[in-house]
């Protein structure tokens, strides 16, 4: 039965209930405690002699009025010992009428609860004294007609909470349907971004390819040629990195590695990576030590750098006449509130070290600062359009300086230059050891320090005594990896699967030859990387397995390290990484 139909029910019932009280000559009365609002019946007017509301209107007051001056304490009483549940409302009283003169009133009734609280009171006025049957009855309808006034009271509020429920619901489901609106536009527009910024490096990867396989190049010429598509290959393997640094970070699976590291020595490096960019563009690029800081603290090295090559490299790319300046300073002054927190962050540190990045280039205002930090945006689509990039890197950089107990914040003007902030925990860093003053660095690339001159005769003749199993399935990919490691002077054998892998390799092992490093591609046919590496040691195989996969999402690290190998390589590999990991292993397992 519909929410209608039992108010109805409940309306018409009571409208009976009254009729016939005021047919058995009973006046029918009903207070409104919240407002001393009233309604009396006809019947109960005409007892007193009156004839509508104009002559007795509808207040509590009125019929208190009427009461007599000895009796009003009683019946005020009564009233209040009934509110508190002690007692039910039944008493007789003197009430003036019309005349002039008194007469005895017998009222009863009961109060109506709604939420814990009594509302309203109603009942039946009779003139007193009465035969016992009229008052038995009087006083079972009055209970009826309370009744069905609380059930309709009970109906409309549920009724009315409905209407209030399905409102929110609509609410919800309009803010619902906005945000999931605007998530699709965004994303579109970031695939949109994305299709350009992959093929347009793709085209000139391409074309200089074809280029390639013309004769008559001088030398000059095809090392110009070599350098774009190393460039452009480079720029499309930042957009991937990007896309998957969110991806982890969005699935809560990116973590970082807190060691002891010193902060000035990273952030000269990168700046000293950074320096023949900013020179290639005519700008001014340095460091300056605005208050002592640590000589070490405590965070992650490579999460820090990452950061600061984002900062640094966006302040390059938007500036066109000028320079960057990056101030170091160290703080433990109470941080600005963060805005939209995940759970993943962790909690704001006290001590912090802080980087200021200083640009004089184009500027940001107001309203497309306001978006900077969202995924898969710029400040506006030209920007993409005109500098390129796939806007994640701030929204990456923030996630991760919060994740190091800090944060990233920006102020900017149109036209004037931007300044990013970036601010991280430093842990339980000795205090008592803090830098004062800049020591010069000469400039040096960040991975000079690792990399490998494979030409050097001296080190080929040292790789000469390194054998290499290389299993790839992929013809391209095979002949690069053996080309590198035979030009750093290692002797090669190929397998073209898993299978293959397995064969080669025991078989070695049985003759006294066994290779010193096994590069194991993880997607193979016949036999995959994991299957054949867990084959291989649980046939005792002791030697070194380094993975070779293109999957570098959040998990394929550990998947392949469970397998059983030693070491994790991502597609595209490059030759110093390649040939760095096999010496370094095969040092190892010997």
């Amino acid at each position: 039965m519909s929410e209608t139909t039992n108010k109805d029910n409940a309306q018409d019932e009571k409208d009976l209930l009254a009729a016939a009280l005021q047919a058995a000559g009973h006046g029918v009365w009903h207070w409104n405690l919240l407002d001393g609002s009233a309604w009396y019946s006809a019947g109960f007017r005409k007892m007193l002699g009156f004839s509508d509301s104009a002559e007795f209107p509808d207040r509590f007051e009125t019929f208190a009025s009427r009461v007599h001056p000895d009796d009003i304490g009683r019946v005020h009483h009564a009233v209040a010992t009934h509110l508190d549940g002690e007692d039910k409302f039944d008493l007789e009283f003197r009430m003036r009428v019309k005349d002039g003169t008194w007469s005895w009133f017998r009222a009863r009734g009961r109060s109506v609860v709604e939420d814990g609280k009594s509302t309203k009171m109603l009942g039946t006025l009779t003139e007193w004294p009465l035969s016992s049957a009229r008052d038995q009855l009087a006083a079972s309808a009055s209970d009826k007609l309370a009744a069905a006034l609380h059930d309709q009271s009970q109906s409309s509020r549920a009724l009315e909470k409905a209407r209030a429920d399905l409102q929110i619901q609509n609410q919800e489901l309009q803010r619902a349907r906005a945000t999931a609106e605007a998530a699709t536009m965004s994303k579109s527009m970031f695939l949109a971004n994305m299709s350009h910024e992959i093929r347009t490096p793709m085209t000139a990867i391409l074309g200089f390819v074809d280029l390639l396989t013309e004769e008559q190049k001088d030398l000059a010429e095809r090392e110009f040629i070599v350098n774009a598509i190393r460039r452009n290959g480079k720029h499309l393997l930042t957009i991937i990195n990007d896309i998957l640094d969110l991806s982890k970070i969005e699935a809560g699976g990116m973590g970082v590695e807190i060691i002891s590291c010193a902060p000035l020595n990273i952030i000269q490096d990168v700046v000293s990576f950074m320096q023949p960019q900013a020179l290639d563009r005519g700008l001014e690029l340095f460091v300056e030590l605005k208050s002592p800081i640590p000589e070490t603290i405590e965070t992650d090295p490579t999460r820090l750098r990452q950061i600061l090559m984002n900062l640094i490299g966006n302040s390059i790319k938007f500036t066109e006449h000028g320079g960057v300046k990056v101030l170091v300073h160290f703080t433990n002054e109470p941080m600005e509130p963060r805005v939209e927190p995940d759970q993943s962050d962790a909690a704001p540190a006290a001590n912090r070290i802080q980087v200021q990045v200083m640009d004089t280039g184009i500027g940001i205002d107001d309203v497309q600062r306001q978006k900077l930090f969202h995924p898969f945006t710029q400040a506006d689509a030209s920007t993409t359009r005109r500098f390129g990039g796939t806007g994640l890197g701030l929204t990456i950089s923030r996630r991760l300086s919060r994740m190091l107990g800090g944060d990233i914040f920006s102020s900017s003007q149109a036209g004037l230059g931007s300044i990013f902030t970036v601010e991280i925990g430093i842990g339980n860093a000795n205090l008592d050891r803090m830098i004062t003053v800049l020591t010069p660095q000469t400039p040096v690339h960040l991975e000079s320090k690792s990399k490998i001159q494979s030409e050097d005769p001296q080190q080929i003749i040292h790789n000469a005594k390194t054998s290499v199993l290389v299993a790839e399935d992929g013809e391209d990919n095979q002949r690069l990896m053996v080309h590198h490691l035979t030009r750093a002077g290692m002797k090669i054998t190929v397998a073209n699967n898993g299978h293959e892998a397995v064969d080669l390799a025991i078989a070695a092992q049985k003759q006294g030859r066994a290779p010193d490093v096994i590069l194991m591609d993880m997607q193979m046919p016949v036999m995959d990387g994991y299957e054949a590496t867990e084959k291989l040691r649980s046939l005792g195989w002791r030697g070194a397995i380094i993975a070779i996969t293109a999957h570098a999402m959040n998990g394929d690290r550990d998947r392949c390290m469970k397998s059983g190998c030693d070491e994790y390589l991502t597609k595209p590999i490059e030759k110093d990484a390649l040939i760095q990991a096999v010496q370094n292993l095969a040092k190892f397992k010997r």
